[in-house]
């Protein structure tokens, strides 16, 4: 069999897509005939492999960008792509996308040899290895199954902890935002508009997350009330001098519904931070309490404390990785409809989204005594 120098890994997906795949990254470096590890990403994903030594180089998709382009400028930025990729003369392609597409692009236009994947719905027919996928990733998290990709090129992967490299970047753009005063919410400021102060002890708080759900975004968030009351409860337990709240720009107004309704300081940093930014400002908090998203999976890369929340999808699956008494999913118990998420499809239409609108921040605390989590954390818990 041809030995492999060269390998192209494709991962459209989004944040916790690609680093799920950092195991098996790190694993592709230990081939002693390996020379080249090039990853095929969408433009979201990029700066989750910027500083990662386990990556040669990174070429990125941006299918929005593509799709406004005029056809000249469609045509040159597909031709460039083609051009550079097939300069490279992969031996191996893994493709994580489960569409054909990019087998076949690999096979016929590059010229890949061996080209390794899943196969969902008859999706890999244009792969010469594929792991089976009749009902999608099932009964095991998503890094085992990514994990399994592996054997097909003789690698047993033990060590399956995801990473996330900081740069010195992105360590400053924290220290710049922990530098700025944190201003008291409007309540306590009084007529004299109330003083600002540096903050060191703060918790960190994801309210959105979903985005790849499109206008079912919602389905994966609690409702903002619960976050408010669950940092008042936290605030019990953990001598925190505020809250950042982290997402995207078009998650601003849940960070700002979370300012409005708190009693302790806020800063609403949605849409400011980079992806590496936000990794560094995690990396200092004290706990994270996130919805399922793609910032989730940076908790466990960064190993701080973490209280994850999920409603439709199964977290055994999807959650954390690996799941410890500091990295908690949290999921509402005796649910009959949950997980409804299965096979890469959602019940869209659940009229009340019970597993997150009941899921009471009470609750949330019980479910974190049960699972230890205070005294693994350094923190008392509830007497």
């Amino acid at each position: 069999m041809r030995s492999i120098r060269r390998v192209l890994i494709v991962q459209p997906y989004g944040m916790g897509d690609a680093l799920f795949m950092t195991p098996l990254l790190r694993a592709l470096r230990t081939l002693p005939t390996i020379e080249t590890v090039d990853l095929l990403l969408g433009s979201r994903t990029e700066p989750i492999f910027r500083n990662n030594p386990h990556i040669d180089q990174i070429f990125s998709v941006d299918k929005g960008k593509w799709h406004a382009a005029g056809p000249r400028e469609l045509f040159k930025e597909v031709f460039s792509l083609w051009r550079n990729l097939r300069g490279r003369r992969y031996d191996l392609l893994i493709d994580f996308s489960l569409q054909r597409e990019y087998g076949f692009y690999a096979g016929f236009f590059l010229g890949i040899p061996r080209r390794i994947g899943f196969n969902f719905r008859k999706r890999g027919i244009f792969l010469t290895e594929s792991f089976p996928l009749p009902k999608g990733f099932e009964g095991a998290h998503v890094v085992d199954f990514y994990c399994e990709l592996g054997k097909f090129v003789g690698l047993e992967i033990e060590d399956r902890f995801l990473e996330f490299y900081l740069s010195r970047e992105d360590e400053e753009e924290a220290e710049k935002i922990l530098r700025r005063p944190l201003t008291l919410p409007s309540p306590q400021r009084g007529e004299g508009g109330g003083e600002g102060r540096n903050i060191s002890r703060f918790v960190a708080v994801a309210p959105g997350g979903g985005e790849s759900w499109g206008k079912d975004a919602s389905l994966k968030r609690w409702p903002v009330v619960h976050f408010v009351e669950m940092l008042s409860l936290l605030k019990e337990r953990i001598d925190f001098e505020g809250v950042l709240v982290l997402g995207s720009r078009e998650e601003r107004e849940l960070g700002e519904e979370i300012e409005r309704a708190s009693s302790f300081p806020v800063r609403n940093l949605c849409g400011e931070l980079s992806v590496g930014g936000s990794a560094a400002l995690l990396k200092r908090a004290l706990v994270f309490l996130a919805n399922d998203s793609g910032l989730v999976h940076l908790a466990p890369a960064l190993g701080i404390p973490l209280i994850a929340l999920y409603g439709p999808v199964n977290p055994q699956v999807y959650g954390p990785y690996p799941l410890a008494p500091h990295t908690v999913a949290v999921v509402r118990e005796k649910l009959p409809c949950r997980p409804c998420y299965s096979r890469f499809r959602y019940n869209s239409a659940c009229p009340d989204r019970e597993c997150l609108s009941a899921l009471f921040p009470e609750e949330v605390v019980e479910f974190l005594d049960r699972k230890n989590f205070w005294s693994a954390v350094g923190y008392p818990s509830v007497e």
